[in-house]
């Protein structure tokens, strides 16, 4: 049950019984908790591994020092190429490492306390585990082509380890317009027993053909424009909402997609439901991105009806052939509907659901994090799937939301990924010590290996070849091979 929205000035001359009644009762509402699983708080920190106070010492320095090797004067610590950006692949540096193990541990950047829209499945991972990634004091190594090279931290020296475990991190993130981060060749610099973690990411699309129907199921009660007692969750300004700009990112995607005959509608509710735009080719909805369409509260006391929102939604869908994508936006859990309006909206979501080929996201506004009344666990219930559900504090961040969504999803399991690294000493098996959803991209899944002992030689460069490989429901192989030439330091 959601608080009551609405009751603003029809309300204020009420009697003074009356006007404590309605305060009671609205209190009463309020401190209403949704169902479902909320989720855990699950967060840890755990310190990294610290270098040697006096870092890896450094050759004598080389009148043509190379790029690569820091032992003739390289400037670049663990190996080549290096990266500080999750959209690039390389070694990671200390800053990026630490993003990838918050992202790798909450479900997706921006995770915050325990019941994070942003965290992991369920409501959240926790407080974002940190790593401690200072080691020990700066190593000195002589980077010169002369005598006397200037001293920068080694990969033993500050910064200490990447990840926990380990001496260094390479990140391979998917290739632009790849579900996967293909081969990617690189350098590391380390003494004997040197240790690695590889992480990365897989990125399965399934291209839309044939039908395509969208549906937008927009909420208008009257805590989206506000009331004394609740909102503004999605006022209006400046002519526009959060709803309106979801949309018209959402349509802008769909638009460009060639390969599908797109029609789309619109159903609005709060007390009840109609259709505000009638299911038609994809130029009608472009037409009419409007705020009078998208924006707006029925009334300052309008109340919320899921139930009739997604009886509405399923009978504007009976027959229709081919894909169908439904976008439900709202600000709170039903009020009305039935004697049990949320187990009413429940049963109609799951109704709606029954229609083949549908795929139900929900994307919910107005809830600030650590708030008693966590929508998490009940959007879950209504999509049927955790992976559809987007929890937003306000406009800006439904918008934003709402722009990774324009797809079918897409699955990977765990258990169909599996790692092995091969160098001169052999083939063996390596765990998956982490394995995500991302809750910022959509469909994309991140990984982590268990960390790897590098096989080298201190008289020549050892290739060790991990191969990460894993499949998803779109079908196809999905691979990525980090080819890494180890480059054995003598102590």
């Amino acid at each position: 049950m959601r608080r009551l929205t609405g009751l603003r000035t029809p309300f204020r001359s009420a009697s003074p019984v009356l006007s404590v009644l309605m305060t009671v009762l609205l209190s009463s509402c309020n401190t209403a908790a949704f169902e479902g699983n909320n989720g855990t708080k699950d967060g840890a920190s755990s310190d990294g591994k610290g270098g040697n106070a006096a870092g890896q010492p450094g050759g004598p320095g080389n009148a043509s020092a190379s790029p690569n090797d820091p032992s003739k004067g390289g400037k670049l610590p663990y190996g080549t190429p290096p990266t500080t950006d999750l959209a690039n692949a390389g070694w990671a540096d200390n800053k990026l490492g630490s993003t990838i193990d918050n992202l790798l541990k909450s479900g997706g950047i921006g995770g915050t306390s325990g019941d994070s829209p942003n965290g992991s499945l369920g409501g959240g991972g926790g407080a974002a585990g940190t790593i401690t990634t200072s080691g020990g004091v700066s190593g000195q190594i002589n980077t010169g082509g002369g005598k006397n090279g200037p001293s920068i931290d080694t990969t033993t020296g500050s910064g200490g380890g990447i990840a926990t475990d380990s001496d260094g991190l390479l990140w391979i993130p998917c290739k632009a317009g790849s579900a996967d981060g293909g081969t990617f060749p690189s350098d590391f610099y380390g003494k004997k027993g040197t240790k690695i973690r590889v992480a990365g990411e897989f990125c399965p699309s399934l291209e839309i053909k044939g039908d395509l129907t969208i549906v937008f199921v927009l909420d208008h009660s009257g805590s989206m424009e506000g009331n004394p007692f609740e909102g503004p969750n999605d006022p209006t300004t400046g002519g526009s909402c959060g709803r309106l700009k979801a949309a018209q990112s959402l349509v802008q995607r769909y638009a460009s997609m060639t390969s599908a005959n797109i029609k789309a509608g619109v159903v609005g509710f709060s007390i009840a439901a109609r259709v505000q735009l009638p299911i038609a080719p994809l130029s009608n909805l472009q037409n009419n991105l409007t705020s009078s369409v998208f924006c707006g509260s029925d009334s300052p006391i309008a109340t919320t009806n899921y139930a009739a929102a997604f009886a509405t939604t399923a009978a504007q869908l009976q027959n229709v052939p081919g894909t169908k994508l439904i976008y439900f936006i709202s600000d709170g859990s039903p009020t009305t509907g039935g004697l049990d309006p949320h187990q009413a909206g429940l049963s109609a979501a799951t109704a709606l659901r029954a229609i083949p080929d549908l795929t139900l996201y929900a994307l919910f506004v107005g809830y600030k994090s650590g708030g008693a009344d966590n929508p998490q666990g009940y959007m879950n219930q209504i999509t049927g799937n955790p992976a559809l559900v987007r929890i937003t504090a306000n406009a800006d961040e439904l918008a934003k939301a709402a722009a990774g969504l324009a797809q079918s999803t897409v699955t990977i399991n765990k258990d169909d990924t599996t790692a092995k690294l091969d160098n001169p000493q052999g083939s063996k098996a390596v765990g998956i010590d982490r394995f995500v959803l991302r809750a910022d991209k959509p469909s994309t899944y991140s990984w982590m290996t268990a960390p790897i002992e590098l096989v080298g030689d201190v008289n020549a460069a050892v290739v060790n070849q991990l191969t990460v490989t894993s499949k998803s429901s779109a079908g196809g192989p999905l691979q990525t091979i980090g080819k890494i030439t180890f480059h054995e330091q003598a102590n």
